[in-house]
């Protein structure tokens, strides 16, 4: 018995260094993604490290509006280029590529350029906790990847 007298004590130890190793998975990042008013629902918002900064690219998807960026190892304090997807559904169904006669949901990427491919968006990430929240404002961008004056969701 006198060998499993050290156990209780030593199971507790681990216990609590696994949860402090937990708690030490970087910064956090929470926020809301709007386009022209609109939640945007079923995107990708991605942190790509900027101005020589060594932290690992991460990203999260957009859900309701809002994302949540936690744990992501490599991800650590300083500045990114922020980067925000939004394939929206148009209401059609399409052949699958590769695979006619099986249909999918149509998406279109409605988010310009200058907030994706061409993000010239930036943020300053910092230790702990960050509320990050981003309101776009732009032409939606139709099927073809260009600017549409109209609603390509609705042509």
């Amino acid at each position: 018995m006198l060998r499993f007298r050290y156990c209780p004590p030593l199971l507790a130890l681990a216990a609590a260094m696994l949860v402090l190793a937990g708690c030490s998975g970087g910064p956090r990042v929470d926020g809301t993604v709007n386009f022209n008013g609109e939640s945007v629902d079923g995107g990708t918002i991605t942190f790509v490290p900027s101005g020589g900064a060594k932290g690992a690219q991460a990203s999260a998807p957009i859900q309701g509006g809002k994302y949540s960026l936690r744990n992501k190892k490599g991800f650590t304090p300083g500045p990114y280029r922020v980067e925000i997807i939004w394939n929206k559904k148009t209401g059609r169904k399409v052949d699958a590529p590769g695979d006619p006669g099986n249909l999918i949901d149509e998406s279109v990427q409605v988010i310009p350029p200058e907030f994706n491919t061409n993000s010239t968006q930036t943020a300053e990430v910092k230790s702990g906790s960050n509320t990050l929240n981003f309101d776009l404002k732009g032409v939606p961008v139709g099927p073809g990847g260009s600017p549409q004056g109209g609603n390509p969701l609705r042509d």
